[in-house]
């Protein structure tokens, strides 16, 4: 197992007490199965790539280029930020509380597995501006301290994310483990492929929405701006 994708395994096998997870989308996709609106692979694919990745783009991935940013500049305002916008996405006002204690575990989780981690401005990110700690955020900060790039951290994202999603509803649609997988690396595939093609639209277009949190005034990396 990589380094990058520990936190991330782990969370998989505690998530149902881990509600700031954004594995809760996993959750989503089971409901669907068994409410008989999914029912094989097309409306699986169907459904990753008209409700899941859109999500995933639009919130989550950006999410993890601004950790990237908050960390070059030391800015705990900026990672509660992102970790806000995460946050609401994914749980309901009334569960906020219980959400604060769960980033809390979240948190221990992490320093558990990675004892020689530096998490002092997620700290402060949580005690100054009351983040609560979104996994997308935690995966961002664990990478950057293993000196992972940022479109490294966001396919492991993908990837993983993917993974528990289909590994979870692979018997109701009657996958065997192989087909699983292989279905895993190939919808994860596309998915990383299409982002860096939204990313490269913003970059020709000059599309920067520098008035979106979610999408701060990062550098692209020279495979992107082509330097």
């Amino acid at each position: 197992m990589n380094s990058n994708q520990k936190l991330l395994a782990y969370v998989q096998l505690l998530e149902a007490k881990l509600p700031t997870a954004s594995f809760t989308h996993a959750h989503n996709l089971e409901r669907h199965v068994r409410a008989g609106r999914i029912t094989d692979v097309a409306a699986l694919e169907h459904y990753i790539s008209d409700h899941l990745q859109p999500h995933l783009f639009r919130w989550e991935a950006p999410a993890i280029y601004g950790v990237y940013y908050a960390a070059i500049h030391q800015d705990a305002q900026m990672l509660a930020q992102m970790d806000h916008a995460i946050i609401q996405q994914i749980i309901e006002p009334t569960n906020m509380e219980e959400a604060r204690k769960t980033g809390k575990r979240l948190l221990k989780l992490a320093h558990t597995l990675y004892p020689w981690m530096d998490f002092e401005l997620l700290e402060q990110a949580m005690k100054q501006y009351e983040a609560i700690l979104s996994l997308t955020v935690l995966h961002a900060w664990i990478n950057i301290q293993l000196g992972m790039e940022r479109e490294q951290a966001i396919e492991c994202y993908f990837y993983t994310l993917l993974s528990c999603c289909i590994s979870r509803i692979a018997a109701p649609l009657s996958l065997t483990i192989q087909e699983a997988h292989l279905l895993t690396d190939q919808l994860s595939s596309q998915m990383e492929q299409q982002w860096l093609q939204q990313l490269r639209h913003i970059v020709h277009k000059q599309e920067h929405p520098f008035t979106d949190p979610l999408y701060p005034s990062v550098p692209f990396s020279s495979s992107l701006s082509g330097n």
